[in-house]
């Protein structure tokens, strides 16, 4: 650790804080990804930096439209607001919503829509900075939640993530028809957010699926393909119940919570404590608020627009350390 910071601040990156992602729990992640090799390791994160800061990822997403938002987060893997024996986040991805129709009618409405006035100077695919949005509401919300919740491993923050990859009803030209966007995907993640993938349970596997995993599986690298699992329909339940509580895992997939694709998180009553503002009172009832979050230090922040106009919101509460 103390060679990898000497070489930041040799290169001139002296500020080691979860705001500008250095802190002490992502450095550890690109050296984990390389296997801790120092120099390897400092070049990844330089890459990751530096891209940051010149696509002004950080303002692009607290400037975000939150609807724009919302529909970048129903179109990839989704917190269901809870999390696994190990305390990683849980997020849920059902393939066969990603067709061909739905994806082409999303980057036609990304390209109409009014967007965040950060992406000006930025030369990257505006769906692509989208994606780094959500990755950045992992990294400035959702880890940092749940790792002020009471967790089997007290020494360390939570930094990586648990996905339920569901594959039912898909077909052999849905999967081709959508690779590049799925490979995109994949390369992004090893690239800028190494190690933020705990695990994977892929569920409802066709009969095909084994022949194209072959070829799929080549997207990832080794480490990554040892934590993926591919789940029979006979052992899928029993196998998701050995790693996530019955109380937290879906309907869908043999648990007990309410909890349907596209749904806002569904967060358990000691996570809600830390974070019950982000609660709005609509005439349907109390509704979990769209858009771009952060939780910092104990505060939740709402950020984000609305048609223009920044949600700037801020509540702050003292965090009890869980005991």
């Amino acid at each position: 650790m103390s060679q990898f910071k000497d070489l930041c601040r040799k290169n001139g990156l002296n500020t080691f804080t979860r705001e500008e992602n250095s802190d002490d729990t992502t450095i550890l992640r690109f050296l984990r990804a390389q296997r801790y090799n120092v120099n390897a390791s400092f070049d990844q994160f330089q890459h990751f930096q530096t891209w940051r800061r010149e696509n002004n990822i950080r303002n692009f997403y607290k400037d975000l439209d939150v609807d724009v938002y919302d529909e970048t987060r129903k179109m990839y893997p989704q917190w269901i607001g809870r999390r696994d024996h190990e305390g990683r986040p849980i997020y849920v991805f059902q393939v066969r919503k990603l067709t061909k129709k739905n994806l082409e009618g999303y980057l036609k409405f990304l390209s109409k829509a009014s967007d965040s006035t950060s992406h000006d100077d930025s030369e990257v695919p505006i769906h692509v900075l989208h994606l780094h949005a959500l990755y950045e509401n992992l990294l400035q919300f959702v880890f940092p939640l749940v790792s002020e919740l009471p967790q089997p491993d007290f020494k360390h923050p939570i930094s990586s993530s648990t996905h339920i990859v569901d594959i039912s009803n898909v077909s052999v030209f849905q999967f081709w028809s959508i690779r590049k966007y799925l490979q995109e995907a994949s390369r992004i993640a090893t690239a800028h957010y190494p190690e933020t993938l705990g695990k994977v349970f892929v569920v409802g596997a066709p009969a095909f699926f084994k022949s194209v995993w072959e070829a799929i599986s080549q997207w990832f690298d080794p480490e990554t393909r040892s934590k993926i699992f591919v789940l029979s329909p006979v052992e899928s339940k029993s196998f998701l119940l050995s790693h996530i509580a019955a109380s937290d895992l879906p309907k869908e997939y043999g648990g007990e919570l309410e909890w349907k694709w596209q749904d806002q998180p569904n967060l358990d009553q000691s996570t809600r404590r830390l974070v019950d503002e982000v609660y709005q009172k609509t005439g349907r009832g109390e509704v979990f608020s769209k858009g771009p979050l952060i939780f910092q230090d104990g505060c939740i922040q709402l950020v984000g627009s609305f048609h223009g106009l920044p949600r700037r919101n801020a509540f702050c509460r003292p965090v009890t350390p869980p005991n």
